[in-house]
């Protein structure tokens, strides 16, 4: 009984004009019985379950109710988003260029404000490291003394170049800027690019991916 009233008020919903465009009118008549017959469903079912409801004629006049009240807003919700839509295209193609054009403007932009930001803080970064090392800057190649070995400290693309098992490097630095920073994954064909990015993994955090900072610097040697 539910379904031919159902298909009854669908036949008087379908004379009506919602948006003003017969096919998106179909759609939101549609959408709207879909969402509330399945939603009318599991009240109904909630309130059996409940004991509001005990006998099937009940249930049938409830989900009847129901129905036909979360009709009307589904109906006024998508009817409201279909003319929005609607109204967002309605206007002249120089409008959406000129909204684009300054949209890709505003992103160009804020990229270059970015680069150069990043550019200024690894040169900071780059001085302080250099003001705060005390090292032997003489030989080519800086060592570290430990009591049972003698770690040489190499750039990303030294190691790179070194490997032969694997493509790619896990390699760790001895920068004191970089503080928590457990170790850097980079694939060989980052050789290729102007700038080395690698998987970046930092201590009590997940890897993310990024610029490798002081990759041409021999600070770095495998990770173990």
């Amino acid at each position: 009984m539910f379904t031919v009233k159902k298909y009854i008020i669908g036949l008087i919903i379908g004379t009506m004009i919602f948006s003003g465009i017969a096919l998106v009118d179909d759609l939101i008549i549609k959408i709207s019985m879909g969402a509330a017959a399945s939603l009318a469903f599991s009240i109904v079912g909630s309130l059996y379950s409940a004991g509001l409801i005990t006998s099937k004629a009940e249930g049938g006049k409830a989900r009847l109710y129901i129905f036909v009240i979360l009709l009307g807003f589904f109906l006024y919700v998508f009817t409201q988003i279909a003319k929005g839509i609607i109204w967002l295209f309605s206007f002249p193609t120089w409008i959406y260029i000129v909204i684009i054009s300054s949209c890709a403007i505003i992103l160009v932009i804020f990229m270059i404000v970015k680069n150069k930001k990043a550019k200024e803080r690894y040169t900071q970064l780059t001085k302080l490291t250099e003001n705060t090392q005390i090292s032997n800057q003489e030989n080519t190649e800086e060592v570290i003394t430990k009591p049972s070995q003698v770690i040489v400290l190499k750039t990303i693309p030294e190691l790179l170049r070194e490997e032969n098992d694997n493509n790619f490097i896990i390699a760790t630095s001895n920068n004191p800027n970089s503080p928590g920073l457990q170790y850097v994954k980079v694939y060989k064909k980052a050789l290729t690019y102007t700038k080395i990015q690698g998987y970046i993994k930092m201590d009590h955090a997940a890897a993310f991916w990024g610029d490798v900072y002081y990759a041409y610097e021999k600070r770095w040697t495998k990770y173990s």
